[in-house]
């Protein structure tokens, strides 16, 4: 059995268990809103969680793609100067980037309220932890940061939500978000205690090398335009939604993207993630009956997967609907089933894209994911215009169909192609 279980821990047992908490309560979170605060509000939540997705990647300019590699081999002590400079240039930005948004949003709405303040909190929070987490990846410390990971997102859920219920009064998006921000501090000081031992100031005291980062950008534009491709491809289709048919059906939307996205994230974790280095060692074999081999393989494993948990949600919800109050949540099982498909296309597409990664495809990776944003723009505003809210599950399904498709074509004229040794990646948290 210590056999096992040590096999279990290596092969991220832990970081699996910690995401599937993770969603579990985001989910539960979703429910909450929506039977207790009201579509509205989870419109105006899910629009924040959207800002928070994109935000990250728009001030990032891919730079944790190299810093995430090249702190490797390093200790929290050593790697502490390129983490500050990285850091610097983060709160550069986003002093810039908060600078510029703040007028504009007095423009558009008249003013920024209480809730408004605490969304642009949450900004520049998430956008310094997720700068965070990604060298403790490269510092082979995924454990602890995905431990942080959920105590920021995830562990605070169940206490707003208790306080809640205990007194109405605080059943508001604002006791939400003060909760949420909360927990970062909690988790900073997490991250501080663990430090000590390690002597950081000595790192700190490095001369600081913002050219380097500089160049970093210039050279690597591409990665920067893939990040925001993958965001947008996340999180477009819930601003479009709200420009044409308000919070109401914004709500709606987040409401069940919620619950199709957990069948993403954990098909990812679960599957995707461990498929990577398999297909990089099949492809740097240079066997490539073996790749297409172990492609069909990963291919089968996610789709079947991802149908069975697909089917699995499904019939959950349903028992979830059924034994609830009629009018506590917005019932709409076509447009579930509609986006649980969506899910399961990207899953696949997902696939796909980091068997183009174990080709060594860089360029090729970035411009289907800057594609993926542009198609789920265009669909969506044209799905959306003709068909209303179930036009929001179709655009995704297309976009995702057509990802799918574009992807394994490339596949299919690279296979014989010569392997391209690829960079190191490191997936970020969803």
């Amino acid at each position: 059995m210590s056999g096992l279980a040590g096999r279990l821990m290596r092969g991220g047992l832990p970081n699996m268990a910690i995401r599937g908490s993770q969603l579990f309560f985001r989910f539960a979170l979703s429910f909450y809103i929506v039977s207790q605060l009201g579509l509205e509000a989870a419109g105006i939540y899910g629009l924040a969680i959207g800002a928070i997705g994109i935000v990250p990647a728009t001030v990032g300019w891919g730079l944790n793609y190299f810093i995430s590699r090249e702190v490797v081999g390093h200790t929290p002590a050593t790697a502490a100067g390129m983490i500050c400079d990285r850091l610097t240039i983060t709160v550069a930005s986003l002093l810039v980037g908060t600078i510029v948004a703040v007028p504009v949003l007095v423009w558009m709405t008249g003013g920024v309220g209480e809730t408004t303040i605490l969304i642009l909190i949450l900004l520049w929070l998430e956008t310094l932890a997720l700068d965070i987490y990604m060298p403790m990846i490269g510092l082979e410390m995924a454990l602890f940061a995905n431990v942080m990971v959920f105590i920021r997102s995830a562990l605070w859920i169940p206490v707003v939500v208790a306080i809640g219920f205990l007194h109405p009064p605080f059943q508001t998006l604002n006791a939400i978000f003060l909760g949420w921000i909360a927990s970062h501090f909690v988790a900073y000081a997490m991250l501080f205690l663990h430090l000590r031992r390690w002597p950081i100031r000595e790192g700190l005291r490095e001369r600081m090398q913002l050219g380097r980062l500089g160049r970093r950008v210039r050279d690597a534009w591409y990665i920067y335009f893939s990040d925001l491709g993958i965001v947008g491809l996340g999180y477009a289709d819930r601003f479009i939604l709200n420009a044409l048919l308000g919070l109401t059906a914004t709500g709606i939307y987040s409401f069940y993207f919620s619950i199709t996205n957990a069948l993403q994230t954990l098909i990812a974790t679960a599957v995707v993630q461990l498929a990577l280095p398999r297909m990089v060692r099949a492809a740097r074999s240079g066997d490539r009956a073996e790749w297409r081999a172990e492609l069909r393989r990963q291919m089968t494993k996610t789709l079947a997967y991802a149908g069975v948990l697909g089917a699995i949600i499904f019939a959950a919800t349903e028992v979830i609907f059924r034994v609830s109050p009629e009018g506590r949540f917005p019932v709409d099982r076509p447009l579930l089933a509609i986006m649980l498909l969506a899910a399961t296309v990207r899953s696949g597409s997902d696939l796909l894209n980091i068997s183009i990664t174990s080709m060594g495809r860089d360029r090729a990776y970035a411009a289907t994911n800057v594609a993926g944003v542009a198609m789920a723009l265009v669909f969506g505003a044209s799905f959306m215009w003709i068909f209303g809210l179930i036009g929001a599950g179709l655009s995704a399904v297309a976009t995702a169909g057509s990802l799918f498709v574009i992807r394994l074509l490339y596949l299919r004229h690279i296979g014989r192609s010569e392997v391209v040794l690829p960079a190191a990646t490191v997936e970020a948290p969803q």
